[in-house]
């Protein structure tokens, strides 16, 4: 019998077209393509293909990349480069494909593969790496910033180049000037400091390799790259612009100016680290330029490490560097920065008593005597001028690690027993469930994300009680026995209302109150709380103005999820500020909590004292509720003596989600509503009997006529109490909107009303 031959098919080849978009553009060379961890493109033998003129084809000739036919096959074919110019066409391939609907995709960089072989035996396309070089490119007519942009380092033996990357002075000029991706700021917002930085960091060699993705924000990169480099960002006070300063050992201690007492108004914090919390072992991870995978460098400190009795070791990232010795400069940088015990301070200064007002990150040398300092180099981290034209700037410090070397301590004071100081009972101490407003302003959002309807916060403020108190002790439990602490906090300012204050959603002008305790605390733009007879919150109120000499204060009223009650004459107000203390548990609606607070001096520690009277707290869980509208109108009126005839009731939307950039005020329009939330309007007698119930109402407006009330038993010629509030989930306002008038009956002349008892 005959046969004849048949061919076979052993495997098969896999072709496709690819469109990459790669990053922003222009750039200035495609350096390497990767396949899977191998090169297809762009041996070490040859130049770089650039992109920074028009469309560049490039032809990959790989057939055995991963083995050829019998494995894995290999790359074959060509790819377009589009740098992504101004000019740059439409892609004659990719219109074949996708039809002349397409754009030219100007602003990227981007790789079209013509239907390259990628692939055989296997249909999965490998992963690509693309290697780009960006260093002059896309400076938007900012021509003198080109210059030693590149930051190379060649080894002196071979000659050859063993690291490049961007001078890290010109990638901050780009972040805050670039008007495509960048913050936009102008060219002349950039300080002549930055021409000074970025020669320093040339010679030194430091050049980076980062990429900023939109997924963290352009401060957050801004600040990686100075933690790199180990400096500060800093606006100058004088000329408005930006300016840089690199942290190094350029000074001369004999230049340096001095602080002391005459110059010192106070110093309020000075303290240093123990030796237990230092590292004494350092590692930086950083890039690898060839592989770009991470690698480790790690530095000691073996006096230290003989010292604490043990390794403590201390990770610090620098994606960006990409050099070994680099990192390993920054590993003993950093070592030595935060292994030494450097002091911290906080201090008060008079700027007119000094020759030149400081910036951040110029050096001086402290003398205090008190503290047996003779004299200490320090560095300014960070200054606070206070309100225009203050008297006073707040100066944030540390001792420079530079300096350790010229630190001259004066001999130790002879010892004085300090004479134990009393803890007095705080005048106030207030229980606070933790309102909407306070979470979305500290918790991250995923943490807010996160909060469920049966989720309760608790806090506390207090008052201090007398002279020589240090701070308080948020304590709480199950019972009033045993509270324990919590946290600590500094104590709230305390004042008085000096007048009865009607409910009424008017701004109070020129309140007269008597300051009970640190009046100079509360902040106006701030709330503060006015607080009932029992103890307890009865009203949130924005502090508009503040005039101490006069002693008149100015309130919005009824901010937050509160509405304006009437407050007699004497009732307390404690400011809230930054003096709110959280107990940090996670705790449910319906859970009763005793709150107090442990009064504390610097020598002694008091008996806890209960708020809301010795009463515990019960929880609302009210972050959850919804605010209550704002904005009543009662025909047209804020608060009309008498109506009669028909009642209309309107008012404005409130969302507590989309409230949290300021205290809106009761007469403001709608805002909201919050998703889900429905309107309740109660009317009531003059017996405090419900009348009326109107439930699921959605829109902002109630018409009660006449016909309607005629038929409300007991409502009709009389006085009369109505209450709004919002619902959401079964979950009612924290306060409802409460508004009481009298109403005229048929009968009477108009004008006239019932004002009996």
């Amino acid at each position: 019998m005959g046969g004849s031959s048949k061919k076979q098919t052993v495997g098969y080849r896999y072709r496709m077209g690819l469109h990459l978009v790669l990053c922003q553009g222009p750039v200035d060379a495609v350096q390497e393509i990767q396949m899977g961890d191998r090169t297809a493109w762009g041996d070490a033998d040859r130049a770089p293909l650039s992109s920074g003129h028009g469309l560049t084809t490039l032809s990959i000739n790989k057939p055995t990349l991963f083995g050829g036919d019998e494995r894995e096959g290999g790359v074959v074919g060509n790819i377009d480069v589009l740098p992504g110019g101004p000019g740059q066409g439409r892609n004659d391939y990719l219109m074949s494909r996708l039809g002349s609907a397409i754009p030219a995709f100007r602003g990227v960089l981007s790789l079209v593969a013509r239907k390259i072989l990628f692939a055989a035996n296997n249909p999965y396309i490998k992963p690509w790496a693309v290697r780009v070089r960006r260093f002059t490119a896309g400076w938007n007519d900012y021509p003198w910033m080109e210059w030693n942009a590149e930051v190379r380092v060649w080894d002196d033996n071979q000659g050859r180049e063993i690291s490049v990357g961007m001078n890290p002075a010109h990638i901050l000029v780009q972040c805050l000037t670039d008007p495509h991706w960048g913050m936009g700021y102008p060219q002349d917002s950039i300080g002549w400091s930055f021409w000074n930085a970025a020669w320093a960091l040339s010679d030194e060699g430091f050049g980076l390799n980062l990429i900023w993705t939109r997924q963290q924000p352009i401060e957050s990169f801004i600040s990686q790259v100075i933690d790199h480099i180990g400096g500060i960002l800093y606006t100058d006070p004088e000329q408005g612009t930006f300016e840089l300063k690199l942290l190094r050992d350029d000074y001369w201690i004999d230049s340096l100016p001095q602080l002391g007492p005459d110059e010192i108004v106070r110093l309020e914090r000075f303290e240093r680290a123990q030796w237990g919390e230092l590292p004494n072992e350092l590692t930086v991870v950083y890039t690898d330029w060839q592989t770009g995978s991470d690698t480790t460098v790690t530095v000691e400190n073996l006096a230290a490490i003989q010292l604490q009795g043990g390794v403590i070791n201390q990770r610090r990232d620098y994606p960006g560097v990409n050099y070994g010795p680099l990192a390993a400069r920054l590993a003993l940088r950093d070592l030595r920065a935060l292994g030494s015990p450097l002091a911290r301070m906080s201090l008060t200064v008079a700027p007119d008593t000094l020759e030149r007002a400081p910036l951040p990150g110029d050096v001086f040398l402290l003398n205090w005597p008190r503290l047996g300092i003779d004299q200490m180099v320090v560095r300014v981290t960070g200054i606070d001028t206070g309100t225009l034209g203050s008297s006073e700037w707040r100066i944030e410090a540390m001792e420079d690690v530079f300096g350790l070397d010229n630190a001259v301590l004066a001999p130790p004071p002879p010892i004085i027993d300090e004479p134990t100081l009393e803890p007095l009972p705080p005048a106030l101490v207030l229980a606070v469930e933790i309102p909407y407003w306070e979470l979305a302003r500290t918790l991250s959002r995923a943490e807010l994300d996160y909060l469920t309807d049966t989720d309760a916060a608790l806090g506390a403020l207090a008052a201090v009680g007398g002279a020589g108190q240090l701070n308080w002790q948020l304590a709480t439990g199950a019972s009033a026995s045993d509270i324990a602490s919590v946290a600590s906090e500094d104590y709230a300012p305390l004042l008085t209302i000096d007048v009865a204050l009607p409910a009424s959603e008017a701004v109070a002008v020129g309140v007269p109150v008597t300051a009970i305790s640190q009046p100079e605390r509360l902040t106006v733009g701030d709330y503060a709380y006015l607080v009932d007879a029992s103890g307890a919150i009865a009203e949130a109120v924005a502090v508009l103005a503040f005039d101490a000499a006069d002693a008149t204060i100015d309130l919005a009223r009824g901010v937050l999820d509160t509405t304006p009650q009437a407050h007699a004459s004497g009732t307390r107000l404690i400011g809230v500020g930054e003096w709110l203390a959280y107990e940090g548990a996670e705790r449910a609606p319906g859970e009763s909590v005793f709150v107090g607070a442990i009064p504390r001096t610097s020598t002694d520690q008091g008996d806890p004292v209960l708020a809301t009277n010795g009463q515990p707290m019960v929880l609302t869980g009210r972050q959850a509720l919804p605010y209550p509208p704002g904005r009543i109108r009662l025909n047209g009126q804020t608060k009309p003596v008498v109506v009669g005839g028909d009642l209309t009731v309107a008012w404005a939307h409130r969302d507590r989600t989309q409230q949290t950039a300021y205290l809106v005020q009761q007469d403001e329009g709608d805002i909201g509503p919050e998703l889900g939330v429905t309107y309740t309007l109660r009317i009531r007698n003059r017996s405090n009997v419900l009348v009326r119930t109107e439930t699921g109402l959605l829109g902002t407006t109630y018409l009660w006529t006449a016909a309607v009330a005629a038929l409300d038993a007991g409502a009709l010629g009389d006085r009369i109490t109505v209450e709004i509030s919002a619902e959401r989930d079964g979950l009612s306002s924290w306060q409802p909107q409460v508004r009481v008038m009298d109403r005229a009956g048929y009968g009477l002349r108009w004008g006239q009303y019932w004002g009996g008892v």
